[in-house]
Formats: structure tokens, C-alpha cells, sequence
């Protein structure tokens, strides 16, 4: 659910029922506080151009920012995560850092909130507003960028419920915000550019505005709604093979209870279905699943100089993602996509990388890892070594060529004499260098890009 799942985790869940577990992580996520607001949180475009540094400096301390929250509050991020890539916004597109955190501020407080407020203030929001054209949309000149995405990537599913009349219409309800006394401050409402005439959407006639707009949409296409936001989710958290039957109680849940959506989500992780073996192994996981999944896993420390947060928002850029700036409005396919010849060496070296880096700030902190996940009497090397794998895995069965290898790893430059009469513990000054190794060749095998 989270970003990887740390030992502490672990043994902090370890003899509690997996419902109430469910019920501690979600509530848990519901309750985490927003990132706090910068100093320049509401600045205009004059005051960030007099400041003593770029616009780019601001956007890289968000997304360096955004790490640590991925890193530190689990669910609720996954969750911003996805809701980032559903509401896309494009950061350089936006051009404007304090729309950037107002964005990112909105999508924390509303992730796992009612689902039809969310679209209500997705819509107004100033860089939504900024990079869908909201902001251009006015009576005289109507923009239907937003309407048309609106309905398309946010609510129904591209070319299912609406038509091209429907965006017509809409594109006219939602004009008039377009009204800013500084440029790129604070966006208003403006009675001018609105188009007050009457409008038929969904074959619903008035003078309908913003808020119209919402209800209407909420109203008559609910069934839609429902059931394209459970595929979404249920394809996010489970599988690309979609289980209609799963995803239809889904939707009814969602629908009962007015769009909230912890009702919902709770449904589907509480399911046997959530946890059945046959859904282990069958997503690939994101550049961010993989080093923050790793990074928390393993919860080991690093050096001070190294600025972690900003290796993983070059590198997770340069494997496809990057934080707050997905490919295009319809966001990072995922999956697959992922995958290619290019990204798949980069995933490897970057793994391998993060190990680095723990290893040069204290090589007996995988010495004491290893101790406090088998036990620190353990001496049977398959024992060891498929405990780790284990834990570092979403659950497999390694094929046994693989774990004769990854034993042979883990034996290193121990002699084999060591082994066979026991006088090899998990205390040798050897074993910090084993576990290193072992961890290294770990994330080079296929099944460590899955979950």
C-alpha cells in the first residue's frame, strides 16, 4: 500500500488482524498533516523574479521536498503520487512555484476525501486553471481544454458518456476565472468574462456555472464516475488485468457512500482478492516505488554530505519520471512503459547505487540488519538467504539455479570449511560485506522491478 514496508513496520503490525492493520494505515494516512507551507507559498511572479533565486530553484525545492514526504508518510503519498498523475499538471508548463505547492498542498488534503470536491477544487486550482486554459476561458473566446479533460482523463474515460456538444457547453459554464490583479497571483472570479446565457449539458438546460457543472456531472453520470475511478484504483493497487466483478462492488461502495473514498479503498484492501498470490508480481513498480520502496525497506542511513533527495528526483527523472511533471496530460502510463532498453541498466545502476551509499556511511548496519531479520543464532545459509529474499520481494518462488547462486554470493571469500563446521556465525567481521553482496546481486533479478 505504502512505499516498501520496513522491519519496524514489520514487527510494529506483526500480531494485529490485517483489517485493523488496514484500518491504522488508511485512518492513519487520512489524519497526516499537509507539508507545511513555504515563505513563498502565495508569492506572485514579481516576487519570485526579485527574490535572490529562479523559479527553478523553488520548483527543485518542492519536488526534493516531496521526496522526503514520499519517503516518511507512506499511503497518504502513494496516494498524492497517484492523484498527481489522474489531476496532471505539468510544473514547467505552470512556470509559477507557489501554484506548484497550492497544487501539491491541495492534492494531500483531498486524497483520500470526497471524491466529487476534489474535482470541484481540482478545477479551480491556478496551475490547473494555468496549464488546462482555464484561465484564457472567457464568454467572448471560450476555451474547452479543461471541459474536454474534464470529462476525458478526470471523471468519465475518454469518449464514454459526454459528447463533443457536452464540452461545448461546459467550456461556456466554466468561464470567468480569469481575473488576477498581479500576474500570476491570486486568480478571481470575474462576472465579465463569464458567459451567463443559457447552456444544455447532459441535456440538462440553464445558466449554468462552475458549480452547476460539478453537480450536474455528479449527478447524471455517476454510475460512469464510479466505475472509472474503481478501474483506476483497482489497476493501481492490484493488477492491469482488471477483475470486473471486484471493481463493480467497488463502484457501488464508492456510489453509496456519496464519492468518499476511504469506504472504498477499504473494501478492496480488506478483500481476500487484495491479497491473493495471484496478484503478487504482476506490476511493475515505478522509478519512485523502486528507490523510495528501497530506501524505506531498508531504513539505513547515509552520509550527510550526500542530498538523497535530490538523487532521487535526477534519477527517477532520468528513468521516466519526473515528480510533478508527467509525460502529458493523460500521465505516466506505468507498467510496461516503465521498461525498455534504456531505463532497465539505469534501474539496476540506481539500485545499486542506494546500497552504495548506505555501505559508505556504516558497513556494520547491514551486519545488524540481517541479525534482526533471521535471528542472530541463525547459521543455515538457505535459511538466511530466503529470508532476505523474503523481504526484499514481493513473494515468489526463486528458481533453485537462483538461490544456489545467490547462496554462492552470500559464501563470498569465506572458506567453505567455515560453513561446514559451523564456526561461521552472523557476529564474523565478514558479514557485512556478505549481506552487501547478496543485496546487489538481489536487485538485478527480474522479480525485483515487480510488486
Amino acid at each position: 500500500m505504502a512505499f516498501g514496508c520496513s522491519l519496524s513496520d514489520i514487527n510494529l503490525f506483526l500480531n494485529t488482524a490485517p483489517d485493523k492493520v488496514i484500518d491504522i494505515i488508511v485512518d492513519g494516512a487520512a489524519n497526516t498533516d499537509a507539508t507545511l507551507a513555504p515563505e513563498w507559498s502565495n508569492w506572485d511572479n514579481k516576487q519570485f523574479n526579485t527574490s535572490d533565486n529562479n523559479k527553478s530553484y523553488y520548483h527543485t525545492l518542492l519536488q526534493k521536498q516531496a521526496f522526503t514526504d514520499l519517503a516518511n508518510n507512506g499511503f497518504r503519498e502513494r496516494l498524492a503520487l497517484f492523484w498527481s498523475n489522474h489531476f496532471v499538471v505539468e510544473f514547467r508548463d505552470v512556470n509559477q512555484p507557489a501554484y506548484l505547492y497550492q497544487y501539491y498542498n491541495l492534492i494531500q488534503a483531498n486524497c483520500l476525501g470526497n471524491f466529487k470536491t476534489f474535482v470541484s477544487e481540482i478545477g479551480l486550482a491556478p496551475a490547473m486553471l494555468r496549464y488546462l486554459n482555464g484561465f484564457q476561458n472567457k464568454k467572448n473566446s471560450p476555451n474547452e481544454n479543461y471541459a474536454r479533460e474534464l470529462y476525458e482523463l478526470f471523471t468519465l474515460g475518454e469518449g464514454n458518456g459526454y459528447t463533443q456538444e457536452d464540452i461545448t457547453e461546459t467550456a461556456r459554464a466554466l468561464t470567468g476565472y480569469n481575473r488576477s490583479t498581479t500576474y500570476l497571483g491570486v486568480i478571481e472570479f470575474n462576472e465579465n468574462t463569464y458567459d451567463s446565457s443559457s447552456k444544455t449539458i447532459f441535456g440538462r438546460k440553464g445558466k449554468w456555472g462552475y458549480q452547476d457543472v460539478i453537480d450536474i456531472l455528479f449527478e447524471e453520470k455517476k454510475d460512469l464516475i464510479a466505475d472509472f475511478i474503481a478501474t483506476k484504483m483497482y489497476r493501481y493497487f492490484v493488477s492491469p488485468v482488471v477483475d470486473s466483478a471486484v471493481v463493480s462492488a467497488m463502484a457501488d461502495t464508492f456510489k453509496e457512500s456519496e464519492f468518499e473514498l476511504i469506504p472504498m479503498l477499504k473494501q478492496l484492501f480488506k478483500s481476500e482478492h487484495f491479497f491473493a498470490a495471484t496478484n503478487n508480481n504482476v506490476l511493475i513498480k515505478s522509478p519512485i516505488d523502486l528507490m523510495v520502496g528501497l530506501h524505506h525497506s531498508l531504513s539505513f542511513e547515509y552520509q550527510e554530505s550526500v542530498d538523497l533527495e535530490n538523487n532521487f528526483k535526477n534519477k527517477c527523472r532520468d528513468m521516466g519520471q519526473e515528480i510533478f511533471s508527467p509525460v502529458d496530460v493523460a500521465g505516466w502510463q506505468g507498467d510496461h512503459d516503465w521498461i525498455n532498453s534504456e531505463t532497465l541498466p539505469k534501474r539496476w545502476e540506481f539500485a545499486d547505487y542506494l546500497l552504495i551509499k548506505y555501505w559508505q556511511k556504516d558497513k556494520i548496519q547491514f551486519q545488524t540488519f540481517i541479525k534482526a531479520l533471521v535471528g542472530s543464532e541463525e547459521k543455515n545459509l538457505r535459511v538466511i538467504v530466503t529470508k532476505l529474499k523474503d523481504f526484499m520481494f514481493c513473494h515468489y518462488e526463486i528458481k533453485e539455479e537462483e538461490l544456489t547462486d545467490a547462496i554462492n554470493i552470500f559464501k563470498g571469500e569465506v572458506p567453505e570449511n567455515y560453513f561446514e563446521d559451523r564456526t561461521w556465525s552472523l557476529d564474523d567481521n565478514t558479514v557485512p560485506m556478505q549481506v552487501y553482496d547478496l543485496m546487489r546481486f538481489f536487485v538485478t533479478l527480474p522479480e525485483f522491478q515487480l510488486k
